[in-house]
C-alpha cells in the first residue's frame, strides 16, 4: 500500500518534477491537478483518492482515482464523459462525487465552469471571420528569386541559339533541305517565309494605294479649275456684250437727237 503522507513529504521537502516555484507561490504542471497549485489537497500524486475535470477535443470528461486501482497505473484513472449541457454535467458531478470530500467536488465544478466558458469562446471565434496571417519565409523567397533569374538567363540563351539556327536555315547555310533538322521546325521556317512574302506584298499595295489616290485627286482638281475658267470666260463675255449694247443704244439716241435738232433748225429758217 502507498502512503500519501510519505509521498507528500518527499514531494514537498525534496524534489518534484511538476513543481514550479515563483515569487508568489508554488504551482503544479501535472495535467491531472484540479487547481494548478502545489499543496497537500491539490496534489494528484499525494492523494490516493482524487478527482479532476479534463477536456479532450471539445469533450469534457470526469477523471476519478481510487486506492483500489493503485496497483495498476495503466487503469488508475476512471474516465466518464460529461453531458454538453452545463446543468446536466453539474448533476453528473454531484452524483459521481456524492461521498467524496467537498473540496474535490467544489473544485471540479469550478473547473467545469471554466472549461465550458472557454469552449463557448472558441466556438464564437471560429464563427467570426478574421484575416488569415501567413508567415513570410525570406530565405525561401530569396532562393526562388535566384532560381527564376537563372531560369530566365538559360531561356534567353536557348532563344538566342534557336534564333541563330533559324537565321542560318533561312539563309540556306545548310542547303535547301537539311538532313538533321526536325520537320516541324523546317515547316515553321517555310511558313514564316510565306508570311513575310505576303506581308511585303501587302506593304507594296498599301504604298501604291496612296499614289493612285493622289492621281485621282489631281484629276479632280484640274477638272474643277477648267470649270472655273470656263465660268469666268462666260461672265466676261456677257459683260462685254452688255457694254456693246449700251454703247450702241447711246449712239442711236445721239443720232436721233442730232436729226431732230437739224429738222427744227430747217423749219425755223423756212418760217423766217
Amino acid at each position: 500500500m502507498q502512503s500519501d503522507e510519505v509521498i507528500w513529504q518527499v514531494i514537498n521537502q525534496q524534489f518534484c518534477s511538476y513543481k514550479v516555484k515563483t515569487a508568489t507561490g508554488n504551482f503544479c504542471r501535472n495535467q491531472y491537478n484540479v487547481t494548478g497549485l502545489c499543496n497537500r489537497q491539490s496534489c494528484p500524486l499525494a492523494n490516493s483518492r482524487y478527482a479532476t475535470i479534463r477536456e479532450e477535443k471539445g469533450i469534457i470528461y470526469l477523471y476519478m482515482k481510487t486506492p483500489e486501482r493503485a496497483h495498476s497505473p495503466a487503469k488508475m484513472w476512471e474516465r466518464k464523459k460529461l453531458s454538453k449541457n452545463y446543468a446536466q454535467a453539474l448533476a453528473q458531478i454531484d452524483k459521481e462525487l456524492q461521498y467524496w470530500p467537498n473540496f474535490l467536488s467544489h473544485k471540479c465544478k469550478q473547473r467545469l465552469t471554466k472549461i465550458t466558458q472557454y469552449l463557448i469562446r472558441m466556438r464564437k471565434l471560429k464563427l467570426k471571420e478574421k484575416p488569415q496571417l501567413i508567415g513570410i519565409k525570406k530565405k525561401l523567397e530569396r532562393r526562388e528569386a535566384n532560381r527564376e533569374r537563372k531560369a530566365e538567363a538559360a531561356a534567353r540563351i536557348e532563344k538566342s541559339i534557336e534564333k541563330e539556327l533559324i537565321d542560318r536555315l533561312k539563309s540556306k547555310a545548310y542547303g535547301d533541305a537539311p538532313l538533321n533538322v526536325n520537320e516541324d521546325i523546317w515547316q515553321k521556317i517555310l511558313d514564316e517565309e510565306l508570311e513575310d512574302a505576303e506581308e511585303d506584298e501587302s506593304d507594296e499595295d498599301d504604298e501604291n494605294a496612296p499614289e493612285e489616290e493622289d492621281e485621282e485627286e489631281d484629276e479632280v482638281g484640274v477638272f474643277v479649275v477648267c470649270i472655273a475658267i470656263h465660268f469666268v470666260l462666260i461672265i466676261t463675255a456677257y459683260r462685254i456684250l452688255n457694254l456693246c449694247l449700251i454703247s450702241k443704244t447711246n449712239l442711236i439716241s445721239r443720232i436721233l437727237r442730232i436729226n431732230s435738232n437739224g429738222k427744227k433748225k430747217r423749219r425755223t429758217r423756212m418760217l423766217h
